[in-house]
């Protein structure tokens, strides 16, 4: 249930919105609109800008392949009840 009003895209301003673009990037794929969770952090970049950085160093190739991490994040996500 969400506790935030999930705004479209389209509202966010341009910097936001090139976020969004290289995130179709990154993942190879044409969303719609961004995840509810990149909407919410994009809205706020005090908040957003630091944990998206965090995330793309997490994510950087390293010992464990994106493949093992993304497996990680879907179990936290599960352990979490997170309905992303």
């Amino acid at each position: 249930m969400a506790t935030v009003r999930l705004r479209q895209a389209s509202e966010y301003p341009a910097a936001a919105q090139k976020l969004f673009e290289l995130s179709k990037a990154w993942f190879n794929h044409d969303f719609k609109q961004p995840s509810a969770m990149s909407r919410v952090m994009a809205w706020d970049p005090e908040f957003g800008g630091p944990h998206g950085r965090a995330m793309k160093r997490a994510m950087a190739p390293g010992e464990w392949s994106r493949a093992d991490k993304e497996m990680v994040a879907t179990v936290v996500s599960g352990v979490n009840a997170c309905a992303y």
